[in-house]
């Protein structure tokens, strides 16, 4: 017998039933034993146990059958609350609906007629067919409850008849059996005013003018003229996105709107940009251009405005001409569609150089590191910062694979120098050297996954970034500073600008002066693309210590194996589009297939009609993707799109694994992507 079934035989009444037949039973065991044992004795004695007995049994009855009509007086109550109950909820109006697992209806109250607007009868019908929200999905939304035991509940959104309810479902089992009541709660009056929340919520965009200033430099044109213009379609703009615009400050604006109408430039893909892109300057006709920054997130204007601010900064550093829109989980970009042009000023230089050489002083040691598998970019920039933090009494390490071949082919003089003996250290070196007061100056690379040793940079406190190219993400932790520039051709001529206004004019080695130099040339194809006034004031600057363009020539002389590896990207070249060239090779030395990769998509702009190449090389377990654009495809977007980033006109990728139909198969589907949304 179970716990619970003792309780019920020996609860209440029923413990007196048994007590009484208990001693029923032990009297007349008693009289049977004296029977047994006495040949004579008083009569007196059997017949006051069978008074007894008999007083015991009318005991028992009486108790019995009061108990019975108690029981039957609570059914009856019970039977009668449980019939209000169910006449009350049937004629409530909350839509109610009692069904099998198989969602035929078994009760329904009569607040279900009126939410499916009907007079005929719902018993018998299967809800399945009445509702776009199937039992098994609501029953799959069931937790158990461990307080009632098999008593669950669960709730999804449902529309029926064009409006919105929340049904929610309770699960009773009764023996073997299950049913479902499922209520529906009428949420249409809180969905509107929720949808009217969200599209009601404000915007904030940092809207600046990339190039007026410089445009007007070198074009014959009134600038307040041009400005009034752009500023009357920013206006126009403004108004058609029920918001307002102010300007702040020269060329800068800032701009609230609707979340309902920042959706509306997300469909348009903010066509604002090709708005102001058609306003042509001057007989040659320069496009003026804008970058946005935009923000959907921040509890209230502040922080709103000072993620926009944020985004703009984004937008600027990847180039300008384009809109950055920083949500809950990532910045996405619009746009870019034009190359930058050059427009930090000489002051901007100073001002930069200063806080610069202030970080250096005061730090402990400073590590300097460029990306992996350097090229004379890299290794140029790099020995320009070593040489500014020997003038402000610090000695740098710069962490560098020194067996690179670039690496070989342009530091054997360099390393001549007493200076430079113990500058350069390894990855696994430069770990060691990471102390509290570090200083990591990184150059010509804002991306932590590409650069010499990721460790080292995400073990080091204060870092300072200066790049050419385009800022692919956000930093996790905020750098002393950052100078990420896309109009510069290179990172050894912003490193130089910065040099010029720092250093005095005996400081600077001409073994120092041609790597820079060498930097600048590889960048800019010897002054062929990617060049402005400050490029070449930079060269001046440089020729001006002693750099020789013809020494700096010299590290581009490429090994006979370089020219065995490139010839073979020459031999399988494809045209696709009409303008794009994409060439693939399986590569043989991986010191070697890099660079050859390069040099093939960089000759491929030769051809007449390319407008953007493609150079894929297997290497290990990997594929390495360079591509090259002549300024008409920005081909960092493109390679973005698989991982990779770069330069408007210079960018690379590297894809896991080895299947290169697959990998050219992601090409060609984001060069579509990119045609598409351009």
């Amino acid at each position: 017998m179970s716990k619970n079934n003792k309780q019920k035989v020996f609860s209440g009444s029923n413990y007196i039933i048994w007590c009484c037949l208990l001693f029923s039973v032990a009297f007349a065991g008693l009289y049977g034993l004296v029977d047994l044992l006495l040949d004579d004795y008083p009569q007196w004695l059997g017949l006051a146990l069978f008074g007894f007995l008999a007083f015991t049994v009318l005991i028992v009855f009486f108790v019995y059958k009061k108990k019975r009509d108690a029981e039957i007086a609570f059914e009856n109550k019970t039977l009668q609350m449980e019939k209000a109950m169910t006449g009350l909820m049937k004629d409530v109006d909350i839509p109610c609906i009692l069904t099998l697992p198989s969602g035929i209806i078994a009760w329904c109250s009569k607040g279900a007629y009126k939410m499916f607007n009907t007079h005929e009868s719902l018993l018998q019908k299967n809800i399945n067919d009445l509702c776009d929200v199937k039992v098994d999905e609501l029953i799959e939304t069931l937790n158990e409850d461990e307080i009632f035991g098999n008593i669950n509940q669960g709730s999804l959104p449902v529309t029926i008849l064009g409006r919105k309810y929340v049904a929610q479902i309770h699960r009773q089992t009764l023996g073997k059996n299950s049913y479902y009541l499922i209520t529906y709660t009428d949420h249409t009056e809180y969905s509107m005013l929720l949808d009217k929340y969200e599209a009601e919520t404000p915007v904030v965009a940092h809207i600046v003018l990339d190039n007026l200033n410089e445009i007007a430099e070198y074009v014959r044109v009134s600038y307040r003229a041009a400005a009034n213009q752009i500023e009357e379609i920013l206006t126009q703009f403004a108004a058609d996105m029920n918001g307002f615009i102010r300007e702040y400050n020269r060329d800068k604006y800032i701009m609230v709107f609707s979340k309902e109408k920042y959706k509306e430039c997300l469909e348009n893909k903010f066509e604002i940009l090709e708005t102001i892109r058609n306003v042509r300057l001057g007989d040659s006709s320069v496009p003026v251009t804008i970058s946005m920054g935009v923000s959907t997130i921040g509890d209230n204007f502040e922080e709103k405005e000072k993620n926009a601010f944020s985004a703009l900064e984004f937008a600027l550093q990847r180039g300008g001409d384009q809109v950055a829109v920083k949500t809950e989980n990532d910045i996405v970009f619009y746009g870019g569609r034009t190359k930058g042009v050059q427009k930090k000023s000489g002051s901007f230089a100073r001002v930069f150089a200063t806080q610069l050489v202030s970080h250096i002083a005061n730090a402990g040691n400073v590590l300097i590191m460029g990306h992996s598998n350097p090229d004379f970019d890299a290794i140029g920039a790099c020995v320009g910062i070593a040489r500014l933090c020997m003038w402000c009494g610090v000695e740098p390490k710069i962490v560098m694979n020194t067996q690179h071949k670039n690496f070989e082919a342009c530091t054997e003089k360099l390393l001549m120098l007493e200076d430079y003996k113990n500058t350069f250290v390894s990855a696994e070196a430069g770990l060691d050297l990471i102390q509290s007061n570090t200083l990591l100056i990184i150059v010509d690379a804002n991306n932590f996954n590409i650069l010499e040793s990721s460790d080292i940079a995400y073990n080091v406190a204060d870092f300072i970034v200066i790049d050419h190219h385009r800022k692919v993400a956000e930093f996790e932790n905020e750098p002393l500073l950052a100078l990420i520039d896309p109009s510069a051709s290179s990172a050894s001529e912003m490193i130089t600008n910065i040099l010029e206004q720092c250093l005095p004019n005996d400081i600077l080695y001409k073994e120092e002066a041609n790597l820079l130099l060498s930097g600048i040339m590889v960048d800019t194809k010897n002054f062929t693309k990617t060049t402005g006034t400050k490029t070449f004031s930079a060269a001046m600057y440089l020729r001006g210590i002693g750099a020789n363009s013809e020494i700096a020539g010299t590290f581009f002389h490429e090994d006979f194996e370089d020219f065995l590896t490139e010839a073979k990207f020459n031999t399988n070249v494809t045209m696709y589009l009409d303008k794009i060239a994409i060439t693939e090779s399986n590569g043989n030395d991986p010191s070697f297939d890099r660079v050859a990769a390069a040099k093939a998509a960089d000759k491929l702009l030769n051809v007449r009609g390319v407008e953007a190449s493609f150079a894929l090389v297997s290497i290990n377990d990997r594929i390495h993707i360079s591509a090259r654009s002549n300024g008409n495809v920005n081909v960092q977007l493109i390679l973005e799109k698989m991982g990779g980033g770069g330069h408007f006109d210079s960018a690379a990728a590297a894809v896991s694994g080895n299947d290169m139909k697959a990998v050219l198969y992601r090409l060609k589907d984001a060069i579509d992507q990119y045609f598409a949304e351009n």
